[in-house]
């Protein structure tokens, strides 16, 4: 088992950490991120995003959630807003984890 499996909130590790997850989960972030481009409103998440995360547990609910849809026409009301949520709170998950609070929404840090 990955120690990253085991992990129940992603954002309590620290940012090396984080990006040597990100490098070594490129299969999934490849295969995710692409799919994320499909789903998300607004600009499309950039090739840092940590698209990845959906293959881990504390994400697995959302993305089964996602099942096969295509677009984002195709995803009811509370998944997409629960995806805009996921987008939005770690868009800076691989640059900063200053400030950060693990409970609370990241949202309001994106950048515009």
């Amino acid at each position: 088992m990955d120690a990253y499996d085991s992990l129940t909130d992603p954002r309590a590790l620290p940012l090396e950490q984080r990006r040597a997850a990100w490098q070594q989960q490129q299969d999934q972030q490849t295969r995710w991120l692409e799919r994320l481009r499909q789903l998300t409103e607004g600009p499309a998440p950039e090739d840092d995003f940590p698209a990845f995360l959906l293959g881990t547990p504390a994400f697995a609910d959302l993305a089964q959630r996602l099942g096969t849809a295509t677009g984002r026409a195709e995803l009811s009301t509370d998944v997409a807003d629960e995806l805009d949520w996921f987008v939005a709170s770690f868009v800076d998950y691989l640059r900063t984890c200053d400030g950060e609070d693990a409970f609370g929404s990241s949202a309001q840090r994106h950048r515009g």
